[in-house]
């Protein structure tokens, strides 16, 4: 249910407060509501979903729609289908109506602190209290871009993959896309029906088929339990290392076909010149900056919350600060954290982990 966007009267105090309606922070709000606790989840947009619907107009998963579904709550779409952005974003408004889940909206975080064992998470418009707290704020927060010692020609149209909706945000002419995860890929594959597209690319492209003897990879994965492999085993190792896997095999294809051509890493700019470390140069007209994200944390208020690089300092989402947790960081306990098939499964471990209170140092040992 939501909840009004501003309070009045004394400041709320709640057992649990959860950051972020993304489908950790819903997962956690429908584990937290089976045990009874009085919580809130806190959301800067004003609508669910609204993370998935401001993404590129053509995304769609690359997990079967048997694979996106969180706890209590079947996605009815066919089995097999690859859901788009737009599906993921209706399924998680429905979630949260079907099971009544209380959230406040337009409550953007701006502070985290602790006092005498109660947190104070402030936001743009209000003041919340709780005893514990849940950062279920994903692992999609600031859009990263490399930093060069040459500039380009501002003339040149430059979107990160964060902002790219449509090709018809470009100018005609050539386009660099720069990365080559599963966004870059789609990206990249989607223009070059419109645009003459150079891929840059740091390593090479390793690619996987969405399915494999007539199933699909997610099937493979749940079945011999590598996609719920801890980090620390053999397993989880081997799939650590190979993350960089693109899914589906339609950049192959349009690389092959002459549609994408393939150039290295860049060296640096001049005008609208881009110089790459093979020593080759091309002239583009606009770039697409698929670079991944960097945490932003810069709200958590909290002595020896974060790494020298800004990342949390957590074990499975337990946090060295006692009340603090985690849901939905990437490999947070396994290659399925920052997925939606693994969102209930680690908002189970962490609701336990609240009811029980089992310090950090317990949780890693």
């Amino acid at each position: 249910m939501q909840v009004p966007d501003t309070f009045t009267g004394s400041t709320p105090l709640y057992d649990v407060l959860i950051i972020g309606t993304g489908q950790a922070g819903l997962a956690t709000g429908y584990y937290l509501k089976g045990q009874g606790r009085h919580f809130l989840i806190v959301e800067a947009a004003a609508s669910i979903g609204h993370s998935w619907r401001s993404r590129y107009d053509s995304l769609t998963l690359f997990t079967p729609v048997e694979y996106c579904q969180l706890p209590g709550l079947p996605l009815r779409l066919p089995t097999g289908h690859y859901p788009s952005k737009d599906q993921i974003a209706d399924y998680l408004e429905q979630y949260a109506q079907h099971f009544q889940l209380p959230i406040a909206f337009r409550q953007r975080v701006t502070s985290v602190s602790k006092r005498d064992g109660v947190f104070t998470v402030k936001t743009n418009n209000q003041t919340f209290q709780a005893r514990q707290v849940v950062i279920a704020t994903g692992p999609f927060q600031k859009p990263y871009i490399p930093s060069y010692t040459t500039s380009l020609n501002p003339e040149v149209v430059q979107l990160h993959s964060a902002h790219y909706r449509s090709p018809s945000q470009l100018p005609i002419g050539p386009v660099l896309v720069v990365g080559a995860g599963n966004s870059g890929a789609q990206i990249a594959v989607e223009l070059s029906r419109t645009h003459a597209v150079h891929l840059s690319i740091r390593k090479k492209l390793t690619f996987s088929s969405l399915k494999k003897w007539g199933k699909s990879v997610f099937w493979w994965g749940t079945k011999t339990g590598a996609l719920f492999a801890p980090p620390s085993t053999f397993l989880g190792k081997k799939l650590y290392r190979q993350q960089d896997v693109i899914y589906g095999r339609e950049l192959e294809k349009a690389i092959a076909h002459g549609e994408v051509k393939v150039c290295p890493e860049i060296a640096g700019f001049e005008g609208k010149e881009v110089f790459f470390k093979d020593g080759s140069q091309l002239a583009f007209h606009s770039i697409i900056w698929a670079t991944g994200f960097q945490p932003d944390y810069s709200w958590l208020q909290i002595e020896d919350a974060l790494d020298r690089l800004g990342a949390p300092l957590q074990h499975k989402g337990i946090s060295a600060m006692p009340g603090l947790f985690y849901v939905g960081l990437s490999w947070q306990t396994s290659r399925s954290s920052a997925l939606l098939l693994g969102a209930g499964r680690d908002a189970q471990f962490i609701t336990t982990q609240l009811a029980s209170n089992v310090p950090y140092s317990e949780a890693a040992s």
